[in-house]
């Protein structure tokens, strides 16, 4: 089976998708039909308000209106950067710059065995 493009679907009728998504949906097994029935519900739901605020505050803080491409809002709908998780903690961090502080200086002590 060949991947179809985006184009190539729309290009198709409705009751042609549909009954191309119908016989995919034949042969999907139960858990992978239950999986996608809960993915759309999900998808459904209404958005935590905290991104609402943000988002407009982003917008009262830029003085000058740009537009904003199609492919900029698909990479980053709400013009934020998703906090990343810090992978250590505050004081292995500090210790980590100590001892490159230190390996840079040339004051590391060599290991006694």
């Amino acid at each position: 089976m060949k991947l179809m493009t985006m184009k190539q679907y729309m290009k198709m009728s409705k009751p042609a998708l549909i009954r191309k998504v119908t016989r995919e949906l034949k042969t999907m097994s139960k858990a992978k039909l239950a999986r996608l029935c809960y993915n759309m519900t999900k998808a459904k739901l209404p958005r935590l308000s905290i991104r609402k605020r943000k988002e407009l505050k982003r917008i009262y803080v830029s003085p000058i209106p740009r537009t904003i491409t199609r492919i900029e809002k698909m990479r980053d709908p709400y013009g934020l950067r998703r906090k990343k998780k810090r992978k250590f903690s505050r004081k292995q961090l500090a210790a980590q710059r100590l001892f490159a502080k230190r390996a840079r200086a040339g004051t590391l002590r060599k290991r006694r065995r």
